[in-house]
């Protein structure tokens, strides 16, 4: 300011000072049991606890702490997810958030930057004693966590009512590239969209887009513009590309070791494809990957994780929350899982989960979570490749169907692909049949 009021007021920033926050300050709200915004990865996170009526807010919980940042061969730098600080009333929300922020103002490192996240800060003192500061600028003390239902990972794909009449759709963007290639013309389409029908767009936290204010009237026309344009419903979309993102890495970043988003695809689909080899098509995981170990695309919440480490080379992660939830992967002794290598590497990992999981619905991450890294890696270096094949799963695939009573005709080439995708599934052809058939019927 040249002093002539161009900006007004004092110098000083009354609830910064001098210091500001680090380079990276971020937050998410959400409401119980939706986790589409990761939680738990963020410097502070809230979430709505509304009264008995449904219709009045009755104050937030508060999560602190998290944050994906490490460096390779550092290890003072960590991820991290965030921990429950408490729960304040309505009125003293923003006087806690504030009283946050003085204490990461006051008490932060700022002598080391790869230090200065708030996560350092709150793993330094402990959740206990960074509340404990956070009441002595508040004022009062902070109340217990009020209990929440089980997170859900939520993408809200596909169509749902957005609770005014009107409709909204979520559509997958594969790695949030939005652009016109061919067969698959996303920037046209969405113009298109705006253009005609008026719509607004979300952007979400897993890389997607979510069209909003959609007529009811207008569901198959918008419906018609995505076919015309390439653009896939989220039905038609496995569900291994759906629950994964990538960072942009080459060649976009100067800080990527490797390639990222230009990989995914073929990452999701020989993923896939391994699964359906071992008769576990109907398996499915949160997976994402980055080109150095940043964590722009959130690798370290992943069930399993590919964070660049070399060129063509990746450092495995396993472990996440399927829900992204309350812990963060843990990193393997595999460091440069050379690119060539994705299925030779997943491939044990995989047969031990389908032969000693604890139930059917066991997700990926939990199992590696529940057993622990390092046995893991112990059955990985003693396991041969085709193993699985003698290995019985601990839950077989249900029982065929019974014999149909009557017949119904099914072109040749179809009854292929149906065949195919049951053994995919370890299934045979009648009962993925009565399953397909049972979900439409059934909504």
């Amino acid at each position: 300011d040249n002093g002539n009021g161009i900006i007004p007021g004092p110098p000083v920033e009354p609830i910064y000072g001098r210091t500001y926050l680090p380079k990276k300050f971020k937050m998410a709200v959400t409401v119980p049991g939706d986790n589409s915004v990761d939680l738990y990865i963020n410097d502070v996170g809230a979430v709505v606890i509304m009264e008995p009526d449904g219709k009045t807010v009755k104050g937030f919980n508060i999560v602190v702490g998290g944050g994906m940042g490490r460096t390779h061969r550092k290890e003072e730098t960590f991820a991290r997810a965030a921990d429950h600080l408490g729960f304040v009333k309505e009125a003293d929300f923003f006087e806690c958030l504030k009283a946050i922020i003085a204490v990461q103002r006051d008490h932060g490192n700022r002598e080391v930057r790869s230090s200065a996240r708030l996560k350092y800060l709150v793993h330094t003192l402990g959740v206990d004693g960074f509340r404990a500061l956070v009441e002595k600028y508040l004022g009062q003390k902070m109340e217990p966590w009020v209990p929440l239902p089980e997170w859900k990972y939520l993408d809200w794909m596909g169509w749902h009512e957005q609770g005014d009449g009107k409709l909204m759709l979520g559509i997958n963007v594969e790695q949030g590239r939005v652009a016109d290639s061919p067969g698959l013309r996303v920037k046209s389409c969405l113009r298109a969209l705006v253009d005609n029908y008026g719509v607004d767009l979300l952007l979400t936290p897993s890389q997607s887009i979510v069209l909003r204010n959609i007529q009811p009237a207008q569901k198959y026309d918008v419906e018609a513009v995505l076919r015309e344009h390439g653009i896939k419903l989220i039905d038609e979309v496995d569900a291994i590309t759906r629950k994964s993102i990538a960072c942009p890495a080459f060649p976009l970043c100067g800080l990527a070791m490797t390639e990222a988003e230009r990989v995914q695809p073929q990452i999701n689909a020989r993923l896939l494809a391994v699964l359906r080899m071992m008769g576990m098509g109907s398996d499915d995981f949160v997976t994402r990957t980055t080109g150095c170990p940043n964590g722009c695309a959130r690798p370290y919440m992943a069930e399993i994780a590919f964070v660049g480490s070399g060129p063509n080379a990746y450092q495995l992660w396993l472990g996440g929350s399927p829900n992204q939830a309350e812990r963060t992967a843990v990193a393997t002794s595999i460091f440069k899982m050379k690119f060539e290598d994705l299925e030779a590497t997943v491939e044990p990992i995989f047969a031990m989960w389908r032969s000693q999981r604890n139930s059917p619905t066991e997700a990926l991450g939990d199992f590696c979570h529940r057993v622990g890294v390092p046995v893991v890696e112990e059955f990985m270096a003693a396991y041969e490749p085709g193993a699985w094949k003698g290995m019985a799963p601990a839950f077989p695939p249900p029982p065929a169907v019974e014999t149909p009573t009557a017949t119904v005709g099914v072109a040749s080439d179809l009854l292929v692909k149906i065949e195919e995708e049951a053994s995919a599934r370890g299934l045979d052809a009648p009962s993925l049949l009565d399953m397909i058939v049972r979900e439409a019927l059934e909504g």
